[in-house]
């Protein structure tokens, strides 16, 4: 119990030096600061890339630029009074008066729902149509592919801080899928692009373009409230040209040691455990009830985000309206918004799942989160990736010291403006095994990749 609280404070403390550390690049790329922690969101690299044999669907077509301040990371703010309409007002009646745009319509009367043409509607019905439709058309021919695997889902926007760890990301992606001996269940992959606009990375990672969060909606500049919506729009449009029946959503930082077997099933989803999601502590559990409108037990909160988790195409079309209403109605609530800050959206997420009835078997072997994490093994089973959210700092002995700049030392965040430029300096020989592979597979990303920086 010591070690694990331990362990937990440790990560605390890597996230305050890792704030830091990005909020002072932030000061100095911007000339203004802004207070809060990390959190950890899409932003990709702008460069021209030789096309690849990446599958083509609607919205694969190259385009260029990225905004500048678009490269920010956000960060947790509390709520201010800067003389915006409804400001300090009950969530509900705001959103009543729509000024979400697409928020919480679980909140509006049915008349007002037949009344609102911008709110989000994930459509499962119709998607399940489409779904049926092309199973009768493979009955015709071969089984359909997809049977048995997953696809894996990107959600990105187009500035340089994800940019290039999305290249890195998919490049390692490639060649665990390549590999039959450890691709597992592995499908295909789709970035999901929400800038509204295409980038030049399209030749190289398969891409569709869907749209930023309507100008109704106010981010306050925390991005990942765009990614429920980005997810809507993929189901409306995509997803049922998709050969899998099952996703799995992932992150840029995310970096594949083999492929994960189809944990997922119809009638539950799989997603690693993250302990800060937490709805039994004191201080959160009023809030997770005030938006528990179907009275759902305490212990079907699960202390997930929505990322690693691998659920079938159809329970996410039941989770991703009640995430988006959720997310963007709790980011507008002081209360909420002071308590769970960078991860708001990781809450909405769980409390989504549990309102619509979608249930998760947890896997801590589906990541690892070094310099915690020193062992390609979780409880006995192997891991099956590398997230690299913590600064690391080591010292030349080999040993971890988390908390304080090592002798030896690299945070993604020291490149948010602009991508590592070459190989990085690998750590001492005694670090530890996974902190060995998570550069190697970096500087294979560098060093292989045409076109880098």
């Amino acid at each position: 119990m010591a070690r694990v609280r331990w362990r937990s404070a440790g990560y605390l403390a890597v996230f305050v030096v890792s704030a830091l550390a990005t909020y002072n690049s932030l000061q100095t790329l911007h000339g203004h600061a802004r207070a809060g922690r990390h959190l950890e969101v899409e932003h990709l690299h702008h460069h021209h890339h030789t096309p690849t044999s990446a599958a083509s669907t609607p919205g694969h077509v190259r385009g260029s630029g990225a905004d500048p301040v678009a490269d920010l990371e956000p960060f947790h703010r509390t709520p201010r009074d800067d003389g915006e309409k409804n400001a300090g007002d009950d969530v509900e009646t705001a959103v009543r008066r729509g000024e979400f745009g697409l928020g919480a319509s679980s909140f509006a009367t049915g008349s007002e729902e037949s009344r609102r043409t911008d709110r989000i509607d994930a459509k499962p019905q119709q998607l399940a149509t489409k779904k049926d439709d092309k199973k009768k058309d493979d009955k015709k021919g071969n089984d359909k592919k997809g049977n048995g695997k997953y696809h894996v889902l990107l959600t990105a926007n187009d500035a340089v801080y994800v940019r290039w760890q999305s290249r890195i990301m998919y490049h390692q992606y490639k060649k665990i899928a390549a590999d039959p001996t450890l691709a597992g269940a592995m499908g295909g992959f789709t970035r999901i692009l929400h800038s509204g606009k295409p980038d030049d990375l399209m030749d190289e990672i398969p891409t569709v373009v869907v749209d930023p969060l309507p100008k109704g909606i106010k981010d306050h500049g925390y991005v990942v409230l765009h990614r429920p919506y980005a997810f809507k729009q993929w189901l409306d449009t995509y997803a049922a040209d998709v050969e899998e029946e099952y996703v799995l959503m992932t992150e840029p930082d995310h970096l594949y040691l083999r492929g994960m077997p189809l944990f997922a099933t119809p009638s539950r989803a799989a997603a690693f455990p993250f302990f800060y999601i937490d709805p039994k502590k004191p201080e959160f559990t009023p809030i997770v009830q005030k938006y528990n409108e179907v009275k759902a037990p305490i212990d079907a909160f699960a202390p997930i985000g929505n990322s690693p988790v691998m659920i079938s195409v159809e329970s996410l079309s039941r989770v991703v309206p009640k995430w988006h209403d959720l997310a963007v109605a709790m980011k507008q609530d002081p209360v909420a918004d002071k308590a769970f800050g960078w991860v708001i959206e990781m809450w909405a997420y769980s409390i989504a799942s549990a309102q619509v009835g979608v249930t998760y078997e947890l896997h801590p072997e589906m990541m690892l989160q070094p310099p915690w994490d020193d062992s390609f093994q979780v409880k006995g089973k192997e891991a099956y990736i590398i997230h690299y959210t913590y600064g690391q700092d080591f010292a030349k002995s080999g040993v971890a010291t988390p908390g304080k700049i090592g002798e030896w030392h690299f945070d993604k965040r020291d490149f948010t403006g602009i991508p590592p430029k070459e190989k990085i300096p690998m750590p001492p020989k005694d670090a530890h095994e996974v902190i060995q592979k998570m550069m190697t597979i970096i500087n294979e990303g560098i060093t292989e990749l045409p076109h880098w920086p």
